[in-house]
């Protein structure tokens, strides 16, 4: 009797002759892993698979300059199954001695030569090219790369043939669905940067579907060149650029919930909703209106309550300037606190939307029923910065967040108090060199301070340490510089805000995937550090999100860690 899933398994690889590569990344290109705790899924031996990883690893030496290169694959039998050896004569490395450009073509960084021979710094600057002509006119340009070697150096020539230079005539946009447009052409004009009687432009042409999208109100945006005539103007033809466009909902309704448990609340239920309309009077100005809850579920209380209204204008003064309007209210049950304030702000994104810079001021009231001594009013003015280069918004595998806040208060003569505070967030996202393992970091620094006529900090601007979104296996507030009398739950509070977090994280199967991490925080003289594991989920709005984290600091023997549940990685 034959078992259909009887194999041959592989016990071990045996790399030789590997320099430029670990032999451990050849075994592992190879499907060969060491086993973990005892565990490790088989290798199956097959010689078909591995004629063509070899085939594939020497494209790899090639890609790195090592053009003669062979690697060769054999077998040898043992007591329980195959040993794999795999033999390299990696040869010698070319190098690039010289690069060759067309004449009008300016280069904006410079490669120091000579250097070795390398397929994704050619790749690059064939890109760099390309992008350069394109963004002169030239939307059907194509770039020809052609190598002379001598002995083990290479020059290397960029051929470019240009084709014609290409004026825009007219711009045109059209749905994609062959239904007539419900959006006003005027926010189409608004958001395309380029114009009739421009030379074509890539980097223009990517700034508009940039600006585009960012609307909100479209779920598909692409261009077209149409409608070839002669041209009178900067180029050798003309042509119509038409924007294909299909148009999603103006209205959307977002809820959001989790759970997360304490030492003396053990279930707190976090709930989130927000409606907005993306296209209010149908001139772009949103409108949204947002409230969110904390309740306990044990005692069967609302913690918290807090609303928002947002007004936005997206052309402020009639300029590429985003204006927001904000009125909020929030209920503190525990201190019998209500805070009412009002927000302004205007924004000035630049590079693609990826960096916005904004300033503004506030103004908040904070009525205290318990303490009516501690009711008070601030006035502040704000500057903030925004960067952000993440390739993906839910689930980044490199890139950066750049988050820079700064308030000044009173300014000696308006509202109760005078006191400067700053934030810096930094979070960077990668992945580990030829794996689908990321990893993910981010550092929180604030700082406080009184200036000018005051004496002591309004106590609701003091930072607070411990819990979601910052360490972890800690309840919240629970680290910091003790206070008395408490505010509510609040005890610990401080001046100087240092946290650090770092994930682990890798997909597992499909749509789930792991994360391990480690979390890190400083208030005031005060500190703790965590870690923990997580699951996830990943949806098309972003990971499900599982979390157990058990605090290393100050740990008591009954401490099991805690429990967390959210939509979305927590950094």
């Amino acid at each position: 009797m034959i078992f259909l899933w009887a194999y041959t398994p592989v016990v071990d690889v045996v790399v030789v002759g590997a320099k430029f590569f670990k032999p451990s990344f050849i075994k592992s290109f190879f499907g060969y892993k060491k086993s973990i705790f005892g565990f490790k899924k088989k290798l199956r031996f097959s010689p078909s698979m591995f004629r063509h990883r070899a085939i594939q690893l020497e494209n790899i030496y090639r890609d790195s300059g090592f053009f003669d290169v062979e690697v060769r694959v054999r077998d040898s039998t043992v007591k329980h199954g195959k040993i794999l050896i795999v033999e390299i004569e990696e040869g010698p490395r070319y190098v690039i001695k010289s690069l060759h450009f067309p004449k009008e073509f300016t280069i904006s960084r410079s490669v120091k030569l000579p250097t070795p021979y390398s397929e994704a710094l050619l790749s690059s600057l064939e890109m760099t090219i390309l992008e350069w002509y394109q963004n002169r006119g030239y939307p059907f340009v194509r770039v020809e790369r052609e190598l002379y070697a001598e002995d083990t150096l290479l020059e290397v020539s960029f051929h470019v043939q240009k084709g014609p230079r290409i004026m825009i005539r007219e711009i045109k946009f059209v749905g994609d669905d062959s239904l007539p447009l419900k959006t006003r052409s005027k926010i189409f004009y608004r958001e395309v940067v380029i114009k009739p009687k421009e030379c074509f432009s890539i980097q223009r042409i990517g700034e508009s579907l940039s600006r585009l999208y960012r609307t909100l109100l479209f779920t598909s945006v692409r261009w077209e060149l149409k409608d070839f005539k002669p041209s009178e103007g900067c180029g050798d033809s003309s042509a119509v650029l038409v924007f294909v466009v299909k148009e999603g909902a103006p209205r959307i309704l977002d809820i959001t919930a989790g759970l997360q448990n304490e030492v003396e609340n053990p279930i707190l239920f976090n709930f989130e909703a927000s409606f907005q309309h993306l296209n209010l009077f149908n001139n772009l100005q949103r409108m949204q209106i947002s409230a969110s809850a904390l309740l306990d579920l044990i005692e069967q209380r609302v913690e918290r309550f807090s609303s928002n209204i947002v007004y936005q204008e997206p052309y402020f003064l009639d300029l590429y300037l985003r204006a927001n309007a904000r009125v909020s209210a929030e209920y503190d049950a525990n201190n019998s606190l209500t805070n009412v304030g009002f927000h302004g702000e205007v924004i000035k994104p630049y590079v693609l939307n990826r960096i916005e810079i904004s300033t503004g001021p506030s103004l908040e009231f904070r009525l205290s029923d318990a303490r009516p001594s501690e009711s008070y009013r601030i006035v502040k003015l704000f500057q903030r910065a925004y960067i952000d280069t993440r390739d993906d918004i839910f689930d980044p595998s490199w890139g950066s967040v750049i988050n820079l806040y700064l308030e000044e208060t009173g300014f000696g003569r308006f509202g109760d108090y005078d006191f400067l505070k700053g934030v810096v967030e930094v979070s960077v996202y990668q992945k580990f060199f030829l794996s689908s393992w990321k990893w993910a970091a981010r550092i929180r620094l604030g700082r406080i301070g009184r200036i000018l006529r005051s004496d002591t900090l309004p106590f609701y601007d003091l930072f607070t340490l411990g819990g979601e979104g910052q360490i972890r296996g800690y309840d919240r507030f629970s680290l910091g510089r003790e206070i008395a009398p408490c505010h509510g739950q609040i005890c610990k509070v401080g001046e100087g805000l240092v946290i650090f977090n770092y994930e682990i994280r890798k997909r597992v199967w499909k749509e789930i995937g792991g994360v391990v991490f480690f979390d890190f925080g400083y208030l005031s003289g005060d500190y703790g550090y965590s870690t923990g594991l997580g699951i996830r989920y990943f949806t098309p709005i972003g990971p499900l999100r599982l979390d157990w984290g058990i605090k290393l600091k100050d740990r008591s023997p009954t401490d099991r860690g805690k429990i967390y549940i959210g939509i979305g990685h927590m950094f």
